[in-house]
């Protein structure tokens, strides 16, 4: 990890800027692997304050959501904090809130302007500084003070606070974490949502638990395993599978079917797995209304538009959340003539409420991980994921002996873009630049953008010359990107074919990113791409 540069963002060498780019986009993608492993707990944030802690070379510091009390005023109630405790009593404080988290409230503070503005707040004399609220007695001297807030748009979400970097700090760390805030501020953001829908949802799930007491024996047994798997399944498919077949247990003959959003056609829901099929939302009075809806048979007034009423009773159930609808739950009965029929359709339609709500829970968790896996500019793989993708590549290299090629890209001059014309422009032709990218390979091979300006894209393909024509492709396609003041967008790129699996996805990208800095050396608009990286004839 490189040394703290504290002076701001302009006075850097390119090497320094380089170097730094490169230590934050490892944090972030450390993040990122560890969420995706072990989700959001209290490691998970104690891990990120110490990656930041460590990244900026401050002495101590706290990460903390911004909550608002019932009558609307804000407080800071933390995620993790350093362990500094300065006598007895804070020790024993730490301890009883190192799990839950402590809570600040009086704002009549540095940190407290960042969680009552949502501005970033640098004090270099926080000693004499105006909004201080003074130290408790023995608490280590503060020296220089920065506080980062999270944003969710224009509103504050969260805020970090360091302290006693050497050198002080400037409001451009905040520019420089970016990628490790974006990260942070996502799982900061999904976390308040989750804790909220639960506490919204606590009244429903009693009511669903008397309900299931009230159930057979059976059933109720049958539901609480089911329930266990789709929890523990990997993959909605994995999920829908256990769901119909404890549905087929309920009540021989019935016919169900998970839907989710269409990746092709988000405005429409498509089968789970890709299967034929789906239908208009507009179509469901279910998740019109957001309520379970039951198409009686022999009925079309009030039956659901994308079911036929005739051949059996319908029961619709939206699997999601108070806030946001994943897809539906829909199952078939035919069984009706019997006696007791009706009272059977309730009593299962209570089962897939139930089922629906632990199926939110996997759809979240698949958004989420995909959310992880994403640059929130261009929606494009990010570092992360591009990493996963080469080594699984280069795992398969010696049972294929099939070479592949890495290229990475870098816009020429990008900073001139972000410098001149602002954040907004500079995300926009980020946007276009990986559009123009993706446009111009296969469709097999994978674009992302790993930071900053910086693009990867893994070729099927990994023959030099291949590679060459494929680099010039997208030179020429990026050509076409052109900023606001009309000054059209120019990108180098380098390159490696990988034709061995004992490399690793550092070894690819190391040589790949030498070769695009001798293309860069060599002017705008220029491509090298380097010899095999391993022989495909190692024994």
């Amino acid at each position: 990890m490189p040394e703290f540069v504290p002076r701001a963002h302009s006075a850097r060498t390119p090497a320094e800027e380089r170097d730094w780019l490169r230590a934050a986009l490892g944090v972030q993608a450390e993040l990122q692997e560890l969420f995706i492993r072990h989700g959001a707990d209290r490691a998970w944030w104690d891990a990120a304050l110490r990656k930041i802690i460590g990244l900026t070379g401050s002495a101590f510091g706290f990460l903390g959501r911004i909550k608002h009390d019932s009558d609307g005023t804000p407080f800071l109630h933390t995620l993790a904090i350093t362990d500094i405790a300065w006598n007895e009593w804070s020790r024993g404080l730490f301890d009883d809130f190192a799990r839950d988290g402590l809570e600040f409230r009086n704002l009549q503070s540095l940190f407290g302007v960042t969680v009552a503005t949502g501005e970033v707040v640098v004090s270099d004399a926080p000693a004499t500084d105006p909004r201080r609220c003074g130290l408790p007695p023995g608490h280590p001297p503060l020296d220089a003070y920065i506080g980062l807030p999270l944003r969710d748009g224009d509103t504050a979400i969260g805020m970090i606070g360091l302290g006693n970097a050497p050198g002080g700090y400037q409001a451009s760390l905040e520019d420089d974490l970016g990628p490790v805030l974006s990260v942070v501020r996502v799982i900061a953001r999904d976390e308040a949502e989750h804790q909220a829908r639960e506490a919204s949802s606590t009244a429903r799930d009693l009511e669903a638990a008397v309900a299931g007491l009230m159930r057979s024996g059976r059933d109720h047994e049958v539901v609480a395993d089911a329930e266990g798997e789709v929890l523990a399944a990997t993959s909605l498919v994995d999920a829908e599978v256990v769901v119909l077949r404890a549905l087929a247990s309920l009540l021989p003959g019935m016919h169900g079917q998970v839907l989710v959003s269409d990746s092709v056609d988000p405005a429409r829901l498509a089968a789970v797995g890709g299967a034929d099929g789906g239908l208009d939302p507009a179509q469901c009075h279910a998740l019109r209304s957001g309520r379970t809806h039951v198409s009686l048979p022999g009925l079309r007034v009030g039956s659901c538009a994308h079911v036929d009423p005739m051949v059996a009773a319908t029961i619709c159930v939206p699997v999601g959340t108070d806030d946001e609808v994943y897809g539906l739950l829909t199952a078939g009965v035919k069984e009706l003539t019997d006696e007791g029929g009706s009272a059977r359709v309730a009593e299962v339609a209570g089962s897939l409420e139930r089922f629906a709500r632990t199926l939110a829970q996997v759809a979240l968790r698949e958004d989420l991980v995909s959310r992880a896996l994403r640059d929130p500019v261009t929606g494009l793989p990010n570092r992360a994921s591009m990493m996963q993708d080469v080594e699984r590549r280069l795992r398969r290299i010696e049972a294929a002996a099939r070479p592949f090629g890495l290229l990475l890209l870098d816009l020429d001059d990008f900073k001139n873009v972000n410098d001149t014309l602002g954040h907004v422009e500079g995300d926009r032709v980020l946007r276009e630049a990986g559009a123009a990218i993706v446009g111009a390979v296969r469709d097999d091979d994978v674009v992302g953008r790993i930071g900053g300006d910086e693009f990867a894209i893994i070729l099927v393909a990994g023959q030099p010359e291949v590679m060459c024509a494929a680099a010039e492709r997208i030179i020429t396609a990026i050509s076409g990107v052109t900023a606001a003041a009309g000054s059209v967008v120019s990108a180098s790129v380098g390159g490696v074919p990988v034709g061995w699996s004992d490399v690793s996805w550092d070894d690819a990208y190391a040589q790949a990113d030498e070769m695009l800095y001798q293309a860069k050396r060599a002017g705008k608009g220029r491509v090298v791409i380097s010899d095999m990286l391993g022989a495909t004839d190692q024994p």
